[in-house]
């Protein structure tokens, strides 16, 4: 596999299990949460360590970010479905 093609992948995947952690400990109101929380800032500190330049690490902000924004998205389109059951039903 190509290396800059293999790079992207795991930037990607970083990214998005610390976007999903991210939007987890927003969503989450008990006190697992922050389980959620330091589970994000231990894959960011596993990322930082693997990868110093600063374009990896920019790339990594930034697409966690934009994770945890869809993530969040997505799991506010679903608590909206299954509260108005009767919205989605008129629709079909």
């Amino acid at each position: 596999m190509n290396s800059s093609l293999k790079t992207a992948f795991w930037v990607v995947l970083y990214a998005f299990l610390a976007g999903l952690a991210l939007a987890l400990f927003a969503q989450i109101t008990p006190i697992i949460r922050y389980v959620f929380s330091l589970l994000a800032l231990v894959i960011g500190i596993r990322f930082f360590r693997l990868y110093d330049t600063i374009g990896l690490r920019v790339a990594f902000i930034v697409t966690a970010i934009i994770f945890y924004f869809l993530v969040a998205i997505a799991f506010a389109i679903y608590q909206y479905m299954k509260e108005n059951p009767e919205l989605m039903t008129g629709m079909l």
